[in-house]
């Protein structure tokens, strides 16, 4: 069995500023895939679990910290699938993502069976300690918004991934129709078909269609955010019709902030996600240990 290295950077490491950027730059040009090594990226860390000891130029972001060994790397990849490395205990969506830079992976892979391991120990863990976030990331417009809409208004969500599309599934109560804007159109139709109420445009022209004279709030979800499409998205969220914004991207979308306006990592929205999670708190830090104490089970 080939060592096993994991190279991170998390927010014990850097500011949520330096890894929203991090996760922004990789989302837009990806390094190609490595047949030594799993990937993860989010808002939160990047994180390089390798057979080998190259980074790509990429991961500049990477080299303060790291863990050796095998049980190390599947032990600190099932607490992060956990969510027990999360600024929200018990995050739900940091599970899928696991997931999906592990659905990479071919048979043979030397992180294939790390990978495997670390995801059936977090399911374990989230069934054994209750470790589902009361709320999470796709929460905040709910918990920013809700009360706020006193009228009927629409709700534009600008994205297409699986955070926009988690809001668009359960939006804000007061919102009589939801309209997402995304460069991909065609595909997100077919990612949100059954939703309903819910009306997919693919840039301004279609949004001014769709949401046709009425008045909305915002919610910005996008890893997107080159030049010309970024111009797009504050057109969008500034017009003359626009209310509050809530930016859920790893760095503020807008250069300017508007009033109504509040960034996934505004101290007041921390927060208000951590008042929410409280009572998981605890059991997040026994499910982590429970984790450390348990990995060998599964090499």
């Amino acid at each position: 069995m080939q060592p096993i290295t994991c190279v991170f950077a998390d927010d014990s490491t850097h500011s949520l500023t330096e890894l929203g950027k991090a996760h922004q730059a990789l989302c837009a040009d990806p390094p190609p895939f490595s047949s030594a090594a799993l990937l993860l990226h989010t808002c939160q860390r990047v994180e390089w679990y390798a057979a080998a000891e190259l980074i790509p130029s990429a991961l500049a972001l990477l080299g303060q910290a790291s863990t050796t060994g095998h049980r190390a790397a599947l032990t600190r990849l099932a607490q992060i699938a956990a969510g027990t490395r999360s600024l929200i205990p018990g995050e739900r969506l940091i599970q899928v993502q696991v997931q999906n830079a592990a659905a990479r992976l071919y048979p043979t892979h030397p992180i294939y069976e790390v990978s495997r391991s670390a995801l059936v120990l977090a399911a374990r863990a989230r069934e054994r300690f209750g470790l589902v976030a009361a709320a999470d990331y796709s929460d905040l417009p709910t918990l920013l918004l809700e009360e706020r809409a006193r009228k009927p208004k629409r709700l534009l969500i600008i994205g297409g991934g699986m955070l926009a599309r988690a809001v668009a599934a359960a939006p804000p109560e007061g919102y009589e129709r939801v309209v997402m804007m995304t460069r991909g159109p065609r595909k997100l139709r077919r990612l949100v078909d059954g939703l309903g109420n819910v009306t997919v445009v693919g840039g301004l022209p279609g949004l001014e269609r769709a949401l046709d004279g009425a008045p909305y709030d915002t919610v910005i979800a996008t890893t997107n955010l080159h030049a010309e499409y970024q111009e797009q998205v504050r057109d969008a969220a500034l017009g003359p019709l626009a209310g509050r914004v809530v930016d859920l991207c790893g760095t503020p979308a807008l250069d300017e902030r508007p009033d109504g306006y509040s960034h996934l990592y505004d101290p007041d929205v921390l927060q208000v996600l951590a008042d929410a999670n409280r009572s998981l708190s605890d059991s997040a830090a026994v499910a982590r240990q429970w984790i450390a104490e348990n990995a060998e089970v599964l090499v």
